[in-house]
């Protein structure tokens, strides 16, 4: 072969390398994705055979991610498929999930049947990762967007890194993980397609497939109530978090809640009820003042819904960051009415009421969330200036 035959197919084949990692990488949710895998501080291999895929609006990883085994990392919740039986238990010693891959059914411990199914691709076994999560609640799924890929990382308490210190540290492994896959799939005819799933496909009202994900980016504010710890909560399990916003004048009565959610690593904000901003201006420096006593915690945020444009804007130059919602939950009877008023051009900043009937609306909230692929980003000063 001659040196210029040589140079052609290597350019060939770099054009080929480059061209399936634009497909790939593509931000409207399709089938080209890349999904990188991550279990606690553990950066998985990410192979054709194992990578994570959305059927029906439902996350499947593969099970080896909660495989002691393969992961090398106890998460409490184990997965051990039985080649003989065709069946994957999933476990957390206690209770428990028998997925049968034959019959395409599963049912807890007891024989009980469950709604949940576990999807064959390629003899790999997934399984739908946020439903054991709420299944078993010592686990939680979070999706990070990485400038390699959408990563998918499965964690318990003992995880030490919250996502975005993880991608940080973790850049150069998701970097070689993504490009180890890109030419993996580059030599290969192609990825395979499903070979079983646990459902159709809901169609579009012509027969079409229906429309790729929103993938909508949400910043998430919770007006402190009486099912706030809860929500606090749900958020946690998943870990994500969101501004929390306490009233100024109450303050001492919620010390506990402050310190709990501060620790936890929520934005701690103040609701200030001002109507002027020189009244804001005094609200805001003696809630300060008590926070620092409550929590020793800074706070930076504040939100100021009585107040003109103008009064935001002294509020701004006295150094703090405002929130000002665009979407709140009381306009909304239901979460998916919500979802459908997000613009996935922008961050929307969505503000829920942690009263009564709260923790069910953020729960489906969040379920729609993850049907339509979005994410949800915590509201921090440096993210609303």
């Amino acid at each position: 072969m001659k040196a210029w035959e040589k140079i052609t197919l290597a350019c060939l084949a770099l054009c080929a390398v480059l061209l399936t990692g634009v497909l790939l990488l593509r931000a409207d949710g399709s089938a080209g994705t890349v999904y990188l895998m991550a279990v606690n501080e553990k950066v998985l291999d990410t192979t054709v055979e194992n990578m994570p895929a959305v059927m029906g609006g439902v996350l499947y990883v593969p099970y080896t991610m909660l495989s002691v085994r393969d992961s090398g990392i106890n998460l409490g919740v184990s997965a051990l498929y039985s080649t003989t039986r065709r069946t994957l238990l999933v476990s957390n010693g206690q209770s428990g999930v028998v997925f049968d891959t034959q019959t395409n059914t599963a049912q807890d411990l007891q024989g009980s049947p469950v709604t949940a199914r576990a999807m064959v691709r390629n003899s790999m076994i997934f399984v739908p990762i946020d439903w054991l999560c709420s299944y078993f609640g010592t686990i939680s799924c979070s999706r990070v967007r990485t400038p390699y890929g959408t990563l998918i990382r499965v964690t318990n308490g003992a995880a030490v890194l919250r996502d975005p210190d993880f991608v940080d540290a973790a850049s150069g492994q998701l970097e070689e993980k993504q490009r180890n896959y890109l030419a993996s799939i580059a030599s290969s005819p192609g990825t395979p397609a499903p070979t079983s799933s646990p459902g159709p496909i809901n169609p579009g009202p012509s027969g079409e497939p229906s429309a790729p994900p929103l993938q909508a980016e949400v910043l998430l504010a919770l007006r402190w109530g009486e099912q706030g710890a809860e929500m606090a909560a749900q958020l946690e399990a998943r870990g994500e978090r969101a501004l929390i916003l306490f009233s100024w004048d109450s303050l001492r009565e919620q010390d506990n809640a402050i310190r709990r959610v501060a620790a936890a690593g929520h934005t701690v904000g103040l609701l200030l009820t001002g109507e002027t901003a020189e009244d804001c201006l005094a609200q805001g420096l003696e809630g300060r003042r008590q926070l620092a006593e409550i929590a020793r915690c800074p706070v930076l945020v504040a939100s100021a819904p009585a107040l003109d444009d103008e009064g935001r804007s002294i509020l701004s130059q006295e150094g703090w960051a405002l929130w000002t919602p665009e979407l709140s939950g009381e306009r909304f009877r239901t979460a998916a009415a919500l979802i459908g008023a997000l613009d996935p051009r922008q961050p929307n900043r969505v503000e829920l009421d942690c009263g009564p009937g709260g923790e069910a609306f953020l729960r489906g909230l969040l379920a729609a969330l993850d049907r339509e692929d979005c994410q949800v980003r915590q509201a921090t000063a440096p993210a609303l200036s």
